[in-house]
This record gives structure tokens, C-alpha cells and sequence, in this order.
């Protein structure tokens, strides 16, 4: 599926081919998710790469699917994945309220959780986006009273394997070996700052300042988009209510395609630095063209 099929403002524009939505979600037209379980070794008790399933309730009665794996230890003390704050009818981007991912940062420095949306790690019908021969894109607004409390805030395509909780550590340093083979990430990282991550073929790591920062106080919304050939670009804005503004690139920005043929997965990670900071998920919407068979329709 070529791009320009999909863009209204191209001579090839189809009217007719749509993106298949692989997940949708947001604090005031959906459900809080469904937590699998919370616990192992004990009641809200996790060790550092333990797992936990969610059903995420989507705005047309959809249910989506995800697995995350805790960064660091998950304690009694810790804040279980739910919505909070006061949900208004309508968001605006000093709304404080959404789904708290601070999980056991509030105590505990380099805790966090990585999340991969719509099916498994290592990527299943209903979550794999093959570089060149798929479009992507993923769209996330996020809340968060001061940046500086978090090392890492960030979505990306990862290749699909399993979980690695080093990630988080490494996009915060902005320096070392990822982890991940071949990754790209955007977000906030190296606390306060916006950046762009990347590795391809388990080298060409590259950690990019944008020269641009999040907005204390406020919404801020990131998109990442794949090109069916295997090109990423990247779009944000801060200040506005979820899902809405006029995106623009980052200042500075970073070069990166995927090889043709990497099975990648839509991921998530957070990572905190022992502040009582909640960072709050406001929406999250997944598209990948063409659609899967075997999966759903466009």
C-alpha cells in the first residue's frame, strides 16, 4: 500500500482506502482497561519484567488488546494503572486527569512500564506492522505537571521481540546499547527534553534533541508516521486539548527507514525519577493500511 493513496492532497488519492484503526482509546469516550491481573509474587506486588494483559474498551465498543512488562519493581505502595482525576465532558489541555501511568516512580527512581498495543511482543495479526509493505501511524496526547520528573515519555515501532526493561534507562541516557535491535522512539527523554531514538540492524544508534520541549502543565501530543517505504517522520505539538492542534516537525529532526521486511510492534514506554509526578494517558490511536487478513476490515 503505497502512501499517496491515502493523502487527500495527492494526484493518486484514491477516495476510497482507508486505514485500518489497530487501537483507539481516550479517558472521556472510553472505559478505564481492564487490568488482567495485578500481582505475582504477591498482591500489587511485581519484579522487574513481570507481565500484566489490559482490554482497552474503544469509543465504537471495540476491545483491544495489550501486554506490559514493569520497569523495575512494582510495590504495594504503587499506583495501579487507572483513571484519575476529574473526566469532563470535554478535554482541554490543562485538564489534570487521564489514565496514571506512574506506576511505582512516586518512590522508587527507573520504575516504569513498556506497553505493546494490540496484540503481542512479538507481533500477531492484529498488531504487526511490516516495514515496506505497511503505512503506520500513532498518535498519542499525554498530561504531565513537570517533565523533568520523567527520563522517558515516549511511543515508537520496535522489531517485535520480547520485552527488554533496560530500554527506558538507555533513551534517558541517550547513550549505549537500546537493546532493541532496530527501534525508533519519540517522545520526552532525557527528562524535559523531545527526542528522537533510533537503532537499525543492532547499530546506527542515533539520539537526537529536537531542540524543543514539552509543555509543564499541559497536553502535549506526539505522531509518529511509517511510509510504506519504511520511513518514519515525526509530528507534536504542545498546549491544545487531546487529539486536536496543528502538528508541525520537531525543529530538529532525524532520518530513519526500516529495513523492507521488519515485523515491527506500536510500543509505549515510561519511565520515572522517584517524584510524585503522575503523567496521565489522555489518547492513543494506532492505524496501519492495508489491513491484515484474518484480523479486521478497513
Amino acid at each position: 500500500m503505497r502512501a499517496d493513496v491515502l493523502n487527500q492532497n495527492s494526484s493518486s488519492y484514491d477516495g476510497k482506502t482507508r486505514a485500518e484503526t489497530i487501537f483507539e482509546w481516550d479517558y472521556i469516550n472510553c472505559a478505564p482497561p481492564v487490568l488482567s491481573s495485578f500481582g505475582n509474587s504477591a498482591t500489587d506486588v511485581y519484579a522487574d519484567g513481570d507481565k500484566f494483559g489490559a482490554l482497552w474498551p474503544g469509543p465504537d465498543g471495540d476491545l483491544y488488546p495489550s501486554v506490559a512488562s514493569c520497569v523495575g519493581a512494582f510495590t504495594a505502595v504503587g499506583t495501579i494503572p487507572n483513571v484519575d482525576g476529574t473526566v469532563p465532558a470535554t478535554d482541554t489541555n490543562a485538564t489534570v486527569a487521564g489514565l496514571n501511568l506512574q506506576m511505582d516512580a512516586e518512590t522508587a527512581d527507573n520504575t516504569g512500564v513498556e506497553i505493546v498495543f494490540s496484540g503481542s511482543q512479538f507481533g500477531s495479526k492484529s498488531n504487526k506492522i511490516v516495514a515496506g509493505t505497511h503505512t503506520a501511524t500513532i498518535d498519542v496526547t499525554w498530561n504531565n505537571v513537570d517533565w523533568t520528573d520523567y527520563d522517558a515519555c515516549a511511543v515508537g515501532l520496535r522489531k517485535g521481540i520480547e520485552f527488554e526493561t533496560g530500554h527506558g534507562g538507555i533513551l534517558a541516557a541517550a547513550s549505549g546499547d537500546p537493546l532493541y535491535t532496530d527501534y525508533v522512539a519519540f517522545g520526552n527523554m532525557q527528562a524535559d527534553m523531545i527526542s528522537i531514538a533510533s537503532a537499525l540492524n543492532d547499530g546506527g544508534r542515533t539520539y537526537t534533541d529536537t531542540g524543543d520541549n514539552p509543555a509543564a502543565n499541559h497536553n502535549h501530543r506526539f505522531v509518529i508516521n511509517l511510509d510504506s517505504d519504511g520511513a518514519v517522520t515525526y509530528k507534536h505539538i504542545s498546549a491544545q486539548p487531546m487529539k486536536t492542534g496543528a502538528l508541525a516537525a520537531p525543529t530538529t529532526t532525524a532520518a530513519f527507514t526500516f529495513d523492507s521486511g521488519d515485523v515491527l510492534v506500536p510500543y509505549m514506554i515510561v519511565q520515572g525519577k522517584n517524584a510524585d509526578s503522575a503523567v496521565y494517558l489522555k489518547a492513543l490511536k494506532i492505524t496501519r493500511s492495508p489491513s491484515v487478513a484474518g484480523h479486521s476490515v478497513a
